[in-house]
Parts: structure tokens; C-alpha cells; sequence
């Protein structure tokens, strides 16, 4: 049976995800902001901006960066993933700030990260149906994460703006 640390590992997407909607509840609760605002921001705060920061040093750096090819399906040492680190790494920087900057920053972070994530999302699956390539990091909950989290990005972000 897999432990629960490979559990998170294998789910790190959903894990974030679950992080976030805890911390944006608490915001609700203790500071009376509204739902579409506090549960948008901590998803680019947590899954934007920390899991992007996270990701983009785990794939630069060596034996990591071999490890999350494999659980991938992609060559060890590619040069393409250091420029994957780079994007996810500036996308994390752009989530964080968005955090404490909100407005129109906030508009444009959504509007940046969900055309990535969603790209990402179609690569994957274009993957799965040309190459099989089911691997962990390709497959499974980070296919929906990329695709779905976009359209929740967007919407939360209309409620938002439409004042609900």
C-alpha cells in the first residue's frame, strides 16, 4: 500500500488545492471577505504562487529535477525543463503578488496562469492520446488541475468583479 507523503507527491496539485479553499475559509470567517475574492486569492497564493515557486526549483534543480522527469515521462537532463522551471517560477512570483497587490494584477495573474495551465493541460492530454505517456506527473489529477483550474480561476474571477 502507498504511503500518504507518495500519496501527496503523486496528488501535489490537489493537496494545494486543499490548502488554499482551508486558508480561504478561515479568511471568510475571520475577516468577513467575500467568497469569490478570498477563495480566488489563496488559490494564487498557494497554487499559483507557491506550488509555481516550488515547481519551478524542483524542476531545475538535478536529481530532483530526474525525478519529476521520469514521474513525467520525458528524457532526464532536457534542456526544456529548465525553460518549464522558468515559467512555473515566474508564474509563482506573479501569484504571490498578486496575493497582497489584488486589483488588476490579480486580473492579469488569472488571465496568464489559466492560459498556461490550460496549454499545460491540453499537452498533457495530447500526450496520453499520442504516446500512451501515463505516467504519474501526466496523467491523472494534474490533467484536471490544468484544465479545470482555469475555469474556476475565471469564473471566481467574474463573481469577483460582478460583486458576488
Amino acid at each position: 500500500m502507498t504511503n500518504i507523503s507518495e500519496k501527496i507527491r503523486d496528488h501535489f496539485a490537489v493537496f494545494f488545492l486543499v490548502i488554499a479553499l482551508l486558508c480561504a475559509i478561515i479568511d471568510i470567517i475571520l475577516f468577513r471577505t467575500a467568497i469569490p475574492e478570498a477563495v480566488l486569492a489563496y488559490i494564487l497564493l498557494i497554487n499559483i504562487g507557491f506550488q509555481g515557486i516550488l515547481a519551478g526549483i524542483m524542476h531545475w534543480y538535478g536529481p530532483t529535477a530526474d525525478k519529476i522527469a521520469e514521474k513525467i515521462g520525458w528524457m532526464q537532463k532536457s534542456p526544456f525543463q529548465k525553460e518549464v522551471a522558468a515559467a512555473d517560477a515566474a508564474f509563482g512570483v506573479l501569484g504571490v503578488l498578486s496575493f497582497f497587490i489584488r486589483d488588476n494584477f490579480l486580473v492579469a495573474t488569472v488571465i496568464g496562469g489559466s492560459v498556461m495551465l490550460f496549454f499545460m493541460g491540453i499537452g498533457h492530454v495530447l500526450d496520453i492520446r499520442k504516446n500512451r505517456n501515463i505516467s504519474p506527473y501526466n496523467a491523472g489529477s494534474v490533467v484536471y488541475f490544468d484544465l479545470l483550474l482555469p475555469v474556476a480561476m475565471i469564473v471566481l474571477l467574474v463573481l469577483w468583479k460582478t460583486g458576488y
